[in-house]
This record gives C-alpha cells, sequence and structure tokens, in this order.
C-alpha cells in the first residue's frame, strides 16, 4: 500500500491492477486483491440480514411513524436508529419483538395496553386500551392496528385516536374498537399525546387530524412543534386468531416471554406470573421440522435442549424456540 499526491486531485476506484481510495485527505493505492480471505464474515452477514429487517419493518410501519424528518435524514432512517439495537440475529433469521418497536421518538411513560379479539359472526372485533389510568396530561391515544401474516409481516389495517379518556365499562380507559375483521393475527401499537399549552390544544383542533398517517405526516413534516406537544413511548400487544393476546404485566408478577424462531413450529407457556411459580414452557415443531433447544432471546445461550421446559420463575425471562429441518420427534 503507498500514499501518494494526483495532478488530478482526490481519485478513488480501480485503474487496471491498482485501487485508489482517499482517507484522511490522502490518496492511497493498493494492488487489488480479487480473491479476498472471507468476503462474508458472519458478523456482516448478520448485519445485513438486521438492516434488511429493519428496512422491510420501517416500510410496513411508515404511514404511522411519528418521527420528523431532519435534513437528509427520513423519518424511517430515526426509526431504525431508534429499533436496531433491538433487532438480533439467530440460526441466521433476522428477528425482533414487535412489543419493544417503537413507532415515536417520545420517551414518556405510558401504561401498558390490553387487547381482546371477539368473534362477531363471521368477523372480529378487537377492544384495546388500558387498564391501568394514564398521566392526566395525556390528551388523547392513537392506536395503530397492523394484520400479522403467517410469515410475520406486518400490513398497516387501520388507526383511531381517541380522546374520551373514560369508558362505559369500568376500569377501562382511552378504549379502543376495531370491527369488522377478518379472523387473523393482529399487533396494536399505541402512543400518547399531551398538549403542552391551551394554545396547543385550539391549534390541534384546526389541523383536522382524522388518522394516525394524518398525524405522522404532521410530525415529520415539523407542523406540529415539539415544543408544544410531547408524546409518549410506544406500547404495543399482539392478538392471535383465537382472541387471546399477552396481558400486560401486572404489580407483583413477572414476565415470561415465549417466541418461535421463523415458521419451525409453536410455543406456548408465556404469560405473568407470581414469583417462585413453577412454569413449563412448550415448544411444538411444525410438520418437517424438529425442535432443537430454547435460548435466550438476543443471544446463542442454550437454556435447555428440552421441548419441554419447566423451571421457577426468579426473573424476567425472554425464551425462543429454536428449531430445524429433520423429522418431528416426539415430546
Amino acid at each position: 500500500m503507498a500514499k501518494q499526491t494526483s495532478l488530478f486531485g482526490k481519485i478513488s476506484g480501480k485503474l487496471g491492477a491498482v485501487v485508489f481510495s482517499t482517507s484522511g485527505g490522502e490518496t492511497i493505492s493498493r494492488e487489488y486483491n480479487p480473491n479476498v480471505s472471507n468476503p462474508n464474515t458472519q458478523a456482516q452477514i448478520n448485519q445485513r440480514a438486521r438492516l434488511k429487517l429493519m428496512s422491510q419493518l420501517s416500510a410496513a410501519l411508515s404511514p404511522v411513524l411519528a418521527f420528523t424528518k431532519t435534513g437528509l435524514v427520513s423519518k424511517r432512517n430515526k426509526f431504525t436508529k431508534v429499533n436496531f439495537p433491538a433487532t438480533y440475529v439467530q440460526d441466521g433469521q433476522a428477528q425482533i419483538t414487535y412489543e419493544n418497536v417503537q413507532i415515536t421518538e417520545g420517551n414518556t411513560a405510558l401504561p401498558a395496553i390490553f387487547g381482546v379479539g371477539d368473534p362477531n359472526g363471521d368477523d372480529w372485533e378487537i377492544r384495546s386500551g388500558f387498564r391501568v389510568e394514564p398521566s392526566a396530561t395525556i390528551k388523547r391515544v392513537v392506536f395503530c392496528l397492523f394484520k400479522k401474516s403467517l410469515e410475520g409481516k406486518l400490513e398497516y389495517i387501520t388507526s383511531q385516536i381517541v380522546t374520551e379518556r373514560n369508558f362505559s365499562e369500568p376500569g377501562v380507559y382511552f378504549a379502543a374498537l376495531f370491527d369488522n375483521l377478518e379472523v387473523a393475527e393482529y399487533v396494536v401499537f399505541a402512543y400518547g399525546m399531551s398538549d403542552q399549552s391551551d394554545r396547543a390544544t385550539a391549534q390541534y383542533g384546526n389541523l383536522n387530524v382524522v388518522t394516525a398517517s394524518d398525524l405522522a405526516r404532521l410530525v415529520a413534516t415539523r407542523s406540529l412543534s415539539f415544543s408544544d406537544y410531547q408524546f409518549t413511548q410506544t406500547r404495543s400487544i399482539t392478538i392471535k386468531r383465537d382472541g387471546s393476546s399477552v396481558e400486560p404485566e401486572s404489580p407483583g408478577k413477572i414476565r415470561v416471554f415465549v417466541t418461535a424462531l421463523g415458521n419451525g413450529g409453536t410455543v406456548s407457556g408465556g404469560g405473568s406470573y407470581d414469583p417462585g411459580t413453577s412454569v413449563t414452557v412448550v415448544a411444538t415443531p411444525a410438520t418437517g421440522m424438529s425442535f432443537d433447544r430454547w435460548v435466550k432471546n438476543g443471544t446463542n445461550q442454550t437454556i435447555s435442549t428440552q421441548a419441554s421446559y419447566t423451571f421457577v420463575v426468579t426473573e424476567q425471562m425472554d425464551l425462543v424456540a429454536v428449531f430445524s429441518e429433520g423429522n418431528n420427534d416426539s415430546l
């Protein structure tokens, strides 16, 4: 490798068997090597997989992302920066837990939401809201509904901006109702919004904001100033095909999360438990697949190689079931 000064200023690229690059204002030349010993390290492959996942997720959530656009930095770029640390790669597949996804720049606290799916003839209804009352400063809560495909991809369905704090059902706050839905798995994202002054409240009333997309567009274009409005963190919950959901953690309870990696099978046993409770999580392989092990979410640390794994809850557990192609062995 050699450093040199070019008559034509800074240059880069390949010329014959020499590759030119610029570093620290200097032009550097080196011999071209067509046979790189390891052009794709595992770390590079994992990084690209995580970035691809974030690109796909930011595209799916783009209509409701409440991030500002700053210069050449788009709202999707900001979303990626905030949520990238929550991604991980397990056996070559990039993953993220939707309950950890943030669609706002806010960090003000918001209680966990609940979600319940109820059959209504051939259609579905989904109710969501809070069982713990949010801060009195929150004027409205934005609910965004996404349908989750069998492959785990999200499709934006609709949204509601709820301003009524109290609901006819005792103990429910800022209730949202989505009806005429097809039977599927859904994810609900929610965040709160506070007005910093009476002037801000009056201004919001003149903006004709109807949907989460309207609000996201105003945030992206800075038509809504953060000096006038404050956003909370995002809360979310997944409603399964049977209408059940991962309930918010209750006071004094410990959460156990269970996730199936990819489409290798299904898992059960997650929920909120009293400390000291004996819990059994079960991984059931899909046809043509076999169970390998339970690992700690975000790591490659093996917790158990038993598909039916029993343990005593002393702290929050986030377990991922890893499957591989092969015979469907019995539990």
